[in-house]
């Protein structure tokens, strides 16, 4: 099936490459348009898809075919299980056109087929819509809900280390907010909810493992004050709270896991000129547990996310995170996760995009001696053969390294995409 496969694919590519050629060559010997901006988010009019117009609306539809060789499917340290990986999807976006306000709507699916271990094969979707209330040009309400069938990686460590396949879950999403501005300053209010179902596993030693335990509700409110030092840059302070509420309480499972958070954070928003754009904050975090055998979790909150443009065809991007998460890890509490991550978008020639990346996470569990050290690396290539296809090739690399016996590993993946566009 992989030699088929990639027949089929190398087949496509290269009709979508005649197909591209003649336009690639009269668009490299035209002047480029406007620089600014990330390498991957400016506009391309040759080469972006324009969408269907449906009344004040336009429809963006996609579809993918891929395929992928993961060396260590089962994100194991042992025995690793290598196999070819066949990925089917599809996805729609729409979008209003209005002057003011704003409505879009999402829904996507994709199907992941494994070669020789069909008991990892998997199904997500989702559905979303958002919207944007413009009451006055100083007042804004914005809101969204969305629902996603989705599954956990297995190198995710909270999911069961003996489950036969892959963990399902739901996640029911929605988010309100509301903007208010005078003058320079701005004031924010808004608050989120996530719904968290898990289906049950079945056991490789037979059985069931019992999942209901993980369902959660998560809610998070947040008041933000902004002042505009000037029309590029806006500094805020910003006090955040959460609720971390299981369905199942003592004597259903073993211990109440629920829990109540705050942070508070200082943070800018900001354009240096043409070098640089993004965001960065920095502040305090805690967590504190129901039950008297969790631990509490402290540590600074922080992010960052920032663009430097090296030069019209370089961009390279900064992330990093701190945030406090969940686990089934007995004993603990939870982790506090801290993230960094470097990236490198160059443009080669108009339509030929590259990439290399690398990232870097520290997973510290309260309550038990764990830590996890995640290293990932990837380097990819997308050629834009003209609005309609895109080819990419991508290669990823993770490396595991944690004080729990049995979570370390090494994992290989190299894939080919082929997307197609309106």
């Amino acid at each position: 099936m992989p030699t088929i496969f990639l027949r089929g694919m190398l087949s496509a590519a290269l009709i979508a490459l005649t197909a591209g050629a003649a336009m690639a060559a009269d668009d490299a010997a035209t002047p480029m348009a406007d620089q600014r901006g990330s390498v991957v988010d400016r506009a391309r009019p040759a080469y972006d898809a324009i969408g269907i117009r449906a009344g004040g609306f336009t429809v963006f539809p996609k579809a993918t075919l891929g395929g992928t060789y993961d060396d260590n499917i089962y994100a194991t340290d042992v025995n690793e299980t290598d196999d070819f990986i066949t990925t089917l999807g599809t996805s729609v976006l729409v979008q209003s056109n209005w002057s003011r306000h704003a409505l879009n709507f999402n829904a996507g699916v994709k199907q992941y087929l494994y070669t020789d271990n069909d008991d990892e094969d998997r199904l997500d979707w989702n559905i979303g819509a958002d919207g944007v209330i413009d009451v006055t040009r100083n007042t804004q309400f914005a809101g969204g809900l969305s629902y996603a069938q989705l599954h956990e990686d297995r190198g995710d460590p909270s999911t069961p280390a003996a489950a036969k396949e892959p963990t399902e879950y739901s996640l029911f999403s929605g988010n309100v907010s509301a903007l208010q501005r005078f003058n320079r300053l701005s004031v924010k209010l808004a608050g989120e909810y996530n719904d968290y179902d898990y289906d049950d596993v079945e056991n490789t030693i037979g059985g069931i493992i019992d999942q209901d335990g993980r369902d959660r509700v998560e809610t998070l409110e947040s008041l933000r004050f902004g002042y505009d030092v000037t029309p590029d840059t806006n500094i805020y302070v910003q006090a955040g709270l959460n609720q971390r509420e299981y369905d199942l309480q003592p004597p259903a499972v073993a211990t109440n896991r629920n829990s109540d958070g705050y942070d508070a954070v200082i943070g800018s928003d900001f354009r240096l000129g043409a070098l640089f754009q993004g965001g960065i904050y920095g502040g305090y975090q805690e967590q504190k547990y129901d039950s008297a055998l969790y631990p509490s979790i402290d540590g600074p909150s922080y992010g960052a996310n920032i663009e430097w443009y090296v030069t019209p065809m370089t961009t390279v991007t900064f992330d990093a995170d701190a945030s406090i998460q969940e686990t089934t890890s007995v004993g603990a509490s939870g982790y506090f996760s801290q993230s960094f991550g470097v990236r490198v978008d160059h443009e080669l020639v108009r339509n030929i995009l590259l990439n290399a990346r690398v990232s870097y996470s520290d997973d510290e569990y309260e309550g038990i001696a764990r830590s996890d050290d995640t290293l990932r690396g990837g380097l990819g290539l997308d050629y834009l053969v003209n609005r309609n296809f895109t080819l990419g090739v991508d290669y990823g690399y993770t490396d595991k390294d944690s004080d729990q016996i049995g979570s370390d590993y090494k994992r290989n993946e190299i894939g080919l995409t082929l997307t197609g566009k309106l």
